[in-house]
């Protein structure tokens, strides 16, 4: 009997498509042997094709209570030919007359069964990472133990690997505040490797920023700081990095129609700023913009690197997912409170954003270094610079066009982390903080 082939195409290729997946994002076209399907289920509106030995690694060492998942790809059908559906693909493994290759096609919209919907929908995961067979979650362990080590876990959050612990870690439920209203922060200390080199210094910060303990107000459910347009922290010595890197926050924005998200971060230049800004006028003013994720680095004077995180009409061909923040209309069946940001800087410089369920919702292309090279600085976009940070809540010592809202949490790690621990860590943190 010839060879058979399933070939799936879920969107056009991007810069951000992959060969593995662990949930499917990512993952644009799968073409696998026939000869490697285990099995095949039927659920309402759908199939599931399971495959064998259809993984990146072909030799793994599991730990008690792992089990690796079967690659499974998932393609809709009509409602009630679920059945028909499956027979048709057994019809095409056994018949020497059928074709050497089964298509399905979400880009093309085509499939060479009958039964596949005419809207074709195609989901594939390609798993890298094995998964506790009692949480059913991917398993990051590094040891031999069932127990995760506890190395990696910085206030509540596993970063999964101690080389991945963050430089820079503020929680602000782990700050000190006053006892009686209105309870201003008196001391906030660096919980990443950084040590009490990045203690935030409230002597050189601006204004007070006041302690919100958790509930419906903030959003939250620890402490968060409360920040108004005019203070920000500032940090005892001046963050940089200049090569790749991830940075979180936690964050709940007060938001007016002239300043949707204000600048978080930046330096006390206000060349590096983020992460929502549009425009800025150095050294104190910016213009920021919902829905937008605008970065700057130092050294760096034209517009910010942006993107737009929701696609309204438009269809993305990046291979990010459509993303409106924020949504502070408690009528609105988006409405949210608690908002995770990961924000990553490859190796490439290009810049990948996930919020708080995982996904990618912004990507911006690296800047080309031919370009970066003679541009002096004044690149619009450039990717490009050393990140580097002095304060919080501001950038460029901006009291008029802020962040402001509450924060709970705000950190930086030395290099850009795997797209499956991007997304591991930003529901972590979402799961934790979320009221």
């Amino acid at each position: 009997m010839k060879r058979k082939y399933f070939l799936f195409r879920k969107e056009d290729l991007s810069l951000l498509s992959s060969s593995s997946s662990e949930e499917g994002d990512g993952l644009s076209v799968f073409g696998v042997s026939a000869d490697s399907m285990s099995y095949i289920t039927a659920i309402k509106g759908g199939v599931v094709m399971y495959f064998n030995n259809a993984t990146p690694y072909e030799e793994n060492q599991l730990t008690d209570g792992e089990s690796f998942e079967k690659t499974k790809v998932v393609v809709n059908c009509e409602d009630g030919k679920e059945v028909d559906l499956i027979e048709s693909v057994m019809n095409f493994l056994s018949s020497d007359q059928s074709p050497a290759v089964m298509r399905f096609d979400s880009v093309d919209q085509g499939s060479s069964l009958k039964e596949v919907r005419t809207s074709v929908s195609v989901g594939a995961t390609i798993k890298t990472h094995p998964i506790n067979r009692v949480t059913k979650e991917p398993s990051f362990q590094l040891d031999s133990a069932f127990t995760a080590a506890t190395g990696a876990v910085v206030n509540d959050i596993d970063f999964i690997s101690v080389n991945l612990r963050p430089e820079i870690d503020y929680e602000f439920e782990e700050g000190t505040y006053n006892a009686s209203s209105p309870f201003e922060l008196t001391a906030l200390a660096n919980s990443g490797t950084g040590g009490s080199t990045y203690d935030i210094d409230l002597a050189s910060s601006v204004g007070n920023i006041t302690k919100l303990d958790a509930g419906s107000s903030s959003g939250f459910t620890k402490v968060s700081g409360a920040f108004a347009l005019h203070n920000y922290l500032k940090l005892t010595n001046t963050y940089e990095n200049s090569e790749s890197y991830t940075l979180y926050a936690v964050f709940n924005p007060v938001v007016s129609p002239t300043n949707p998200v204000g600048p978080l971060y930046g330096s006390d230049s206000g060349e590096t700023t983020g992460f929502s800004v549009v425009e800025t006028v150095l050294p104190a003013k910016s213009r920021s913009a919902e829905s937008t994720i605008g970065v700057r680095h130092e050294g760096k004077l034209s517009t910010p690197a942006i993107s737009r995180t929701d696609a309204g009409d438009q269809v993305f061909s990046d291979g990010t997912t459509n993303y409106v923040f924020p949504v502070k209309d408690t009528d609105d069946p988006d409405y949210q409170q608690c908002y995770v940001l990961i924000i990553r800087r490859d190796a490439d410089g290009n810049i990948i954003v996930n919020n708080h369920t995982g996904d990618r919702v912004a990507f911006i292309q690296g800047t080309d270094p031919s370009l970066k090279a003679s541009s002096l600085g004044t690149l619009p976009g450039d990717t490009s610079g050393v990140l580097t940070i002095d304060q919080i809540g501001s950038s460029g010592g901006n009291i008029t066009s802020s962040f402001k809202g509450y924060l709970a949490r705000f950190g930086v790690i030395k290099q850009a982390v795997s797209d499956e621990i991007a997304r591991n860590l930003a529901k972590q943190l979402f799961n934790l903080y979320k009221f």
